[in-house]
């Protein structure tokens, strides 16, 4: 076997950085993700409390002042989630190779989603991290504007 195509150990510090640079990629993607949640709930409260004292506001720009940024959000949140669990995928694949003794100079920092695009959207979609909070958003925004339209009153 040539010296140029021969396995990498893996406590190779090569091999150990690789695997630290995934993981700071899946702990920035993670942090991305959390911050969409952080930003987003300030900024549609501003929104919604700016639109609930314009009454010639309320029916023509409720939707896409409020509720757009809503679903920009989330969209944008559920996208670092696809990201991070390509990166998981990246990251386990690596480790398969480290612990299969079939980890080669080439793999180093090739740090590269994996996956299917669409699987892993609809994983950040649908995941339990983003839409109970996104939905519940949008849920608790006809609520109030239901309360302010005099729908009901609590």
């Amino acid at each position: 076997m040539s010296q140029g195509n021969q396995a990498l150990s893996h406590d190779d510090s090569a091999v150990l950085k690789h695997m630290d640079m995934y993981q700071g990629i899946i702990t920035r993607m993670a942090g991305n993700s959390a911050a969409c949640k952080k930003w987003c709930i300030p900024f549609v409260t501003a929104i919604l409390a700016y639109v609930v004292t314009k009454p010639e506001l309320r029916v023509a720009y409720i939707q896409v002042l409020v509720v757009a940024p809503v679903l920009i959000f989330y969209l944008l949140d559920a996208y670092y989630l696809k990201l991070e669990n390509q990166f998981r995928k990246g990251f386990s694949h690596s480790a398969k190779l480290i612990q299969n003794d079939d980890f080669h100079k080439e793999n180093l920092f090739a740090m590269k989603p994996m996956g299917g695009e669409v699987e892993f959207w609809i994983k950040g979609i649908t995941s339990p991290s983003t839409w109970p909070v996104y939905i519940g958003m949008l849920a608790l925004i006809v609520l109030a504007y239901a309360i302010v339209e005099g729908w009901f009153t609590l």
